[in-house]
This record gives C-alpha cells, structure tokens and sequence, in this order.
C-alpha cells in the first residue's frame, strides 16, 4: 500500500479547493459521513492516548454509520458488507486525519 504521505501529495491537485459536498459519502450520506468522521476522531484519540472509552466511542460511531448505510442500502444488504465498509472508511479518515496532524509539523521542502 502507498504511504499516506506520497497519497496526500498526488492527490493534493486533485482536491484541492473542493467543497466537502464533493465528497462522494457526503454525497451519497451525510448523516453516514458525520458517523465516520466522529468515529475517527474517536479511533485517532483512542490511538493517541490509549484511551479504551474513546475505542468504545469509535466502535459505536462506526455501528451507527453501518447501520445508515444498511438502511440506505435496503433490506436485501448483508450485514457485514456496510459494517467493513463504514470501518474502512473510519480507518481512512483516522489514517487522513494523523497524517494531516504529522504533516500539519513538517517543513515543506523547495522544488530542487
């Protein structure tokens, strides 16, 4: 898998001045996407600080993001595809999120 460094960087022209309604979840679910976000700010926490409520939060906001996502889906979904899709989905943006914070400390290097 790519470095989340070298992801943000060639993706950097791409999303750069996007709204956050072009996200494709917020899109699709913004109730789902919210759930997301909550959950990895609570995953990041949990991460950071080894903090055992804030795992507890993360794993209850990712629930309920499946959950949305389930009923967005229809009765006919099986249950497991949205619960590993909201968790990776949680897993990118916690990923997203500590990357942002490392790279919110570093010095940007001139074009040699």
């Amino acid at each position: 898998m790519n470095d989340i460094r070298a992801m943000r960087n060639i993706n950097r022209n791409l999303f750069e001045g996007v709204p956050v309604t072009a996200n494709a979840l917020e899109e699709y679910d913004s109730d789902a996407a919210q759930s997301v976000r909550e959950a990895a700010q609570h995953l990041v926490k949990a991460r950071r600080d080894n903090d055992p409520e804030a795992l507890n939060e993360a794993s209850n906001a990712t629930f309920l993001a499946a959950g949305i996502l389930a009923n967005q889906g229809g009765s006919s979904v099986y249950v497991r595809f949205p619960i590993m899709v909201a968790a990776r989905l949680v897993e990118l943006e916690a990923a997203l999120l500590t990357a942002g914070a490392q790279g919110s400390g570093e010095t940007e290097r001139p074009n040699a």
